[in-house]
């Protein structure tokens, strides 16, 4: 959902797209949508885009124990499918490609920095929740970038299947995450 002018409000779910009048309509048209579940409306982050299309970034964290450092074993970008906000591959029919030529090909202002930045949140977040979490051994965290370069945690996954990593041309990664999962 995003806030337009005033009180009206656009509301994107999967490829529908509604602009309404007031609090009471977004609740209207909404509710419908997602029973009998309760689902937390998430507001909308101007993420990078590639051609339109909003993409956010998969990064896998993993360690073999607990009492191992975590460590980055990859990442990709998500690109939603044309018409869609979710950048969720299979529910927008998107597609993946390799994070550097997502934010080459997006226009985020260049920082030498953004990567390792990325890196340095994937970290702290994969180390407060292996805190929480001693038996946890991998995180699959959605991260977003925004049109100025900032990041933003979506959500950690505690079970994230890799086949995202399969679809890209380079394995690299992929074999390093299969290393990792063999080491348990």
């Amino acid at each position: 959902m995003s806030s337009l002018d005033g009180e009206r409000y656009q509301i994107h779910a999967g490829s529908l797209r509604r602009v309404v009048q007031g609090k009471e309509a977004v609740l209207h048209t909404v509710r419908p949508l997602f029973r009998p579940k309760i689902y937390l409306l998430q507001p909308h982050l101007s993420l990078g885009r590639i051609n339109g299309r909003p993409f956010d970034v998969r990064v896998m964290v993993q360690r073999t124990r607990s009492s191992q450092p975590w460590q980055v074993t990859g990442w990709l970008a998500k690109l939603a499918g044309p018409g869609y906000v979710v950048t969720n591959v299979a529910r927008s029919r998107g597609s993946v490609l390799s994070l550097q030529n997502a934010i080459l090909r997006s226009g985020i202002p260049k920082s030498p920095d953004l990567l390792s930045e990325l890196r340095k949140v994937a970290l702290a977040v994969a180390s407060c929740l292996g805190k929480a979490y001693p038996g946890l051994r991998e995180v699959g965290l959605d991260v977003g970038l925004d049109q100025e370069g900032k990041i933003w945690i979506i959500e950690a996954n505690f079970r994230p299947a890799i086949s995202l990593f399969q679809r890209l041309p380079d394995k690299t990664f992929l074999h390093r995450i299969k290393a990792f999962r063999i080491r348990k």
